[in-house]
């Protein structure tokens, strides 16, 4: 599948989603998925504990990475749209010269789509959208933009506006929004760096310190050819040229590296041989694993890093709102005056202010 079409069929998803909650006015302007080598080699069963704390570094890596991919896509899509960043014509990566304002892109019926409308559209997509370059994500947003004047042109012609349901509705929008805005203030108030510093000391105090190995091997079918192949390194053959050239696994063309792991991660026999031999020691007997047999060759040795701060802050940060929030509401649960009543509309308690 190209990935015009994988994209289009994702936009299509997400612009009916948009319009199935009631987003469309949102979006336009009012008339006013690492493969690890290790893996072939790695035990089936391994310590829980060293497995989160690696998934953790490994997730706080994602969300940087992710994090750094979004915010360029975001200026980039900003620029397109005519904004802050838009001072000066931009030429986009497919040549085409983009100027600042914020012109009309599209009309539908009469009524007009700009630029921004559409970054609005892109801007309240999931993240990895917006990470597709501006050239492919402009022109299938805009598709989506277009098709939602079409319904917001057919909702408004049919006078829906001053109906008891939409009245309703936007009573508890705005109801719901308040209380948004009320709750993210008093959070704010609260929330401070020095807060999501500690938590982060706690978190990494938390984390055991784990011993990890960086190896190659060349994996094969049977140990004499395992033996040939020792016989080989000891006489000065290259190590990443064997492994090309003989390994079965799938490192091979990569001269066998399987990275960084921790001995919970492969299987003993492996894991064993490997932790034994120090940096730049090569296994002097074949290591037999259920996958064949193994000659390895140890190229680094290490703690296991801890995710750093900015790794995991957006997730320090969103438990921290969390137990504020969950503490804000108790506290004002004791501070009020609560009845409650069954089903039927009879007491079953009462929860006194306590002044």
């Amino acid at each position: 599948m190209s990935l015009n079409s994988k994209s289009t069929r994702l936009l299509a998803l997400a612009g009916a989603a948009v319009i199935a909650i009631g987003g469309v006015v949102s979006y336009l302007t009012t008339d006013a998925d690492k493969e690890t080598p290790a893996q072939e080699i790695k035990a089936e069963s391994a310590d829980n504990t060293a497995g989160e704390t690696t998934n953790e570094a490994e997730t706080g890596e994602t969300v940087v990475a992710e994090n750094a991919k979004t915010e360029e896509a975001a200026a980039e899509v900003a620029t397109a749209a005519g904004g802050d960043q838009a001072a000066e014509p931009v030429k986009n990566e497919d040549g085409t010269v983009v100027e600042p304002g914020n012109p009309v892109v599209a009309v539908v019926d009469g009524k007009d789509i700009t630029r921004v409308d559409v970054y609005r559209y892109i801007k309240a997509m999931p993240q990895n959208l917006q990470q597709l370059p501006a050239a492919t994500i402009y022109p299938l947003a805009l598709e989506q933009v277009v098709n939602m004047r079409l319904v917001q042109n057919k909702a408004e012609a049919a006078n829906l506006a001053e109906s008891e349901e939409v009245k309703k509705e936007l009573v508890m929008a705005k109801q719901q929004i308040i209380r948004n805005l009320y709750l993210e203030e008093q959070v704010d108030k609260k929330i401070s760096e020095g807060n999501l510093k500690k938590a982060y000391k706690e978190l990494t105090s938390k984390i055991p310190d784990v011993k990890q190995r960086r190896a190659s091997h060349i994996l094969l079918e049977n140990e004499e050819k395992a033996k040939e192949v020792i016989q080989k390194l000891n006489d000065g053959a290259d190590f990443a040229k064997l492994a090309a050239e003989m390994s079965t696994g799938p490192t091979g063309p990569k001269g066998g590296d399987l990275g960084f792991f921790a001995k919970e991660e492969m299987v003993p026999e492996f894991a064993s041989a490997a932790f034994e031999m120090k940096k730049g020691a090569v296994s002097k007997t074949p290591v037999k694993t259920q996958f064949g047999y193994h000659v390895i060759k140890v190229t680094d040795v290490r703690d296991q890093p801890k995710p750093t701060f900015a790794e995991v802050r957006p997730s320090l940060e969103a438990e921290e709102r969390r137990k504020i929030l969950d503490g804000l509401v108790q506290k004002w649960r004791k501070n009020a005056k609560i009845e409650q009543f069954d089903i039927n509309g009879k007491p079953v308690k009462s929860e006194k202010a306590k002044n």
